[in-house]
């Protein structure tokens, strides 16, 4: 909390928050000097009573307002530890060539797959995949004919 209060946006508001708990203060001994002169009254004298908890609402404004803007920052703060925590892993198998694997992915099953199955999607490129490479390396030694 004592983070945010070095922060302009706060050190403008905690002044601001002083000069009215100050102003109010100021007012209050007004009306009290007021209710004892010759001229007072009794509404003087309310007066004097309600200045105080005109600074105190201030004060207490000032505290809530901090309390929640400390809470939301630390809301954000515990989001962006979760986001930036890395991933847990567990290790690959002793004969695999391929690092650890995430926690989750079963091995095998992919495109969420339930049955350990390709999706009809991953089926598709795949045989995309299996065109283009066909038509990249040209006719096989079997599938070709002589010109003359």
């Amino acid at each position: 909390m004592l983070r945010l209060l070095v922060t302009p946006r706060w050190i403008g508001w905690t002044l601001f928050a002083l000069a009215a708990v100050v102003v109010c203060g100021g007012m209050a001994y007004w009306q009290v000097v007021r209710a004892e002169s010759p001229g007072g009254s009794l509404l003087n004298a309310g007066y004097a009573f309600q200045w105080p908890l005109f600074g105190l609402f201030f004060a207490a404004l000032w505290w809530r307002m901090l309390r929640a803007e400390a809470k939301a920052l630390d809301e954000v703060q515990a989001a962006r530890r979760v986001r930036e925590a890395p991933e847990p892993v567990r290790a690959a198998p002793a004969d695999s060539p391929f690092g650890p694997r995430p926690v989750g992915v079963a091995a095998g099953v992919m495109d969420g797959a339930v049955d350990g199955t390709s999706s009809p999607e991953r089926a598709r490129w795949n045989a995309m995949y299996a065109e283009l490479a066909a038509a990249e390396r040209g006719p096989t030694p079997n599938e070709e004919t002589d010109p003359r």
